[in-house]
């Protein structure tokens, strides 16, 4: 039986990899996380393991829940105008979000929603492509608040 574990903190993240072997069975997980300190708040989620990118000028809130195939990028040409994105936000598995956007408190992004405009009204859900606004139900039944979690303690 073989258990080999490999961390790579590089340039652009860090890899993690878990390869197991043994009667028969051969398990390889994988998880790439590319995004710099001080980008998100405190209490995030990360729902899955997967490749999530985001870029060091994003500024994420409080009790963000994260999916996996998630992409928070720049405008394309410049390095600094990038999302600002509010507290209680759940951002769905494999949405895109880039520009200079800002998305309010409390808002779920659905799943594979590309997101290139500002949406300021909290507690909404948008989706789509390009996103817009598709319910008045928020992210509040998506989310488990680490923050409150630790106070609790």
């Amino acid at each position: 039986m073989n258990f080999i574990l490999t961390v790579k903190m590089g340039f652009f993240g860090i890899s993690i990899s878990i390869f197991y072997s043994g009667n028969f069975t051969i398990f390889q997980l994988n998880w790439v996380f590319q995004f710099p300190k001080n980008v998100f708040g405190p209490g995030l989620s990360i729902a899955h393991r997967g490749t999530i990118v985001v870029m060091g000028s994003t500024k994420v809130g409080t009790n963000c829940r994260i999916h996996t195939c998630v992409n928070i990028v720049v405008k394309a040409g410049t390095l600094s105008l990038a999302p600002q994105i509010g507290d209680n936000v759940y951002i769905g598995p494999g949405a895109k979000l880039f520009g200079d956007i800002k998305i309010a408190d409390s808002i779920a992004i659905g799943a594979n929603a590309v997101v290139n405009k500002s949406f300021l009204e909290p507690g909404i859900t948008i989706a789509g492509v390009p996103a817009k606004k598709i319910s008045d139900k928020g992210s509040e039944r998506l989310l488990s608040r680490g923050t409150e979690m630790v106070q609790e303690k």
